[in-house]
């Protein structure tokens, strides 16, 4: 069976979880033993950019070059081209994220969370024209399996589109192996990278309403003048300008620090000397910082809502996104119990443990041959 795998999230200039999940996935795939009955093709679309280095296992891609507002368009209105043409013939189609598509094949499609449906107030105009676009329920609809990357998820698709249960498979995603704790050289180093102090809270996420940063703001203030530092690692989203309005008008303002985007390589010491890593976030399909952050032995703060709960378990402190009081008694008692932090860094490398990108990928192998055989 030949089956063409997508990687149009790995072209996206501002790459995030979709991506690293694409690639993740993607690499595990390729580096699995060999089997005869399975044969992947990969490929995307794209006018100029190149083949990513995430790639470099595995058969070569193949890049189309349509402007990818033409080719969505056509895909969209004509139903052409189709994707087994494009990637040189395929039997199955896999899509790694919600997408246009324009096939004859069966196909699986992953879904990563429904937060478009659920909050669309957190995204802007352009952002909900293009997921009406891409008529998500018709896409999942007429899929042959659907995966979800969490149960949470997994739930909100079938009571949501009326898919039912057992057409959904769940794939998690995993920290790779460079998310673990980095040695105290390191951490040091990314420290004076960025000027950044001993004792310091992180959140790491896209800069937008949904990640719920405001909360954040408020309690990190809320806890009083201290050499504390609340470090903000992501790029901007939709209304990132209220958040770092927020932050200017706080009274934790001096030591409120928006580092931006920092390469992944800085990400593990990021986390390894974070006090905790503070993530109330209002809805996750997933939540990879959480992950990312245990996998370095960084306690964890986040909502005890959506999918949060079932990465984090018992190895965090989970708070409701919607009270900054108990955001501030986490906070707090991350600061002052040494006993708490070391039980919740035990408690999160076991739990990180848990997922890896080789038993999900053996988990979408099993899929595709459950397709198959129809």
């Amino acid at each position: 069976m030949r089956i063409c795998l997508d990687f149009r999230p790995l072209l996206d200039e501002r790459r995030s979880g979709v991506g690293n999940y694409t690639a993740g996935l993607l690499t595990a795939l390729a580096r699995r033993p060999g089997t005869r009955d399975l044969e992947y093709v990969r490929w995307a679309n794209s006018l100029k950019a190149p083949a990513p280095s995430d790639l470099s296992d595995g058969p070569a891609p193949r890049l189309t070059r349509w402007p990818n507002r033409l080719l969505n368009a056509t895909m969209s209105i004509a139903g052409w081209p189709k994707i087994e043409g494009l990637c040189g013939g395929a039997d199955l189609i896999y899509l790694p994220n919600l997408n246009f598509l324009a096939t004859d094949r069966p196909y699986i499609v992953t879904v990563h969370d429904l937060s478009f449906t659920r909050f669309p107030q957190f995204f802007s105009p352009k952002q909900r024209l293009w997921h009406a676009a891409i008529r998500p329920g018709r896409l999942l609809r007429r899929a042959a399996a659907v995966v979800a990357v969490s149960e949470h998820t997994k739930e909100d698709i079938a009571e949501s589109y009326g898919i039912a249960p057992q057409k959904i498979a769940v794939v998690p995603p995993a920290a790779g192996p460079e998310f673990a704790p980095a040695p105290e050289a390191a951490i040091s180093s990314v420290r004076l990278r960025y000027g950044l102090p001993p004792r310091y809270f992180l959140c790491v996420g896209t800069i937008e309403p949904r990640k719920n940063l405001m909360a954040a703001i408020r309690s990190f203030a809320a806890l009083g003048p201290s050499e504390a530092v609340l470090a903000v690692v992501g790029g901007s989203g939709y209304r990132a300008a209220t958040v770092r309005a927020a932050a200017a008008a706080s009274s934790a303002t001096e030591r409120i620090r928006f580092l931006d985007r920092v390469p992944s390589a800085d990400l593990p010491a990021l986390y390894s000397g974070a006090v905790a890593l503070v993530y109330p976030s209002f809805y996750e399909g997933f939540g990879m910082p959480p992950l990312e952050a245990m996998a370095c032995g960084t306690p964890v703060i986040a909502s005890h809502i959506s999918s949060l709960s079932e990465v984090v378990g018992d190895a965090g402190l989970l708070v409701d996104p919607y009270r900054d009081g108990d955001i501030i008694d986490a906070m707090s008692a991350l600061q002052q119990d040494a006993r708490l932090r070391q039980t919740l860094i035990e408690r999160g490398s076991e739990r990180a443990r848990r997922f890896s990108w080789e038993k999900s990928a053996a988990l979408l192998e099993s899929l595709f041959r459950k397709t198959a055989l129809g």
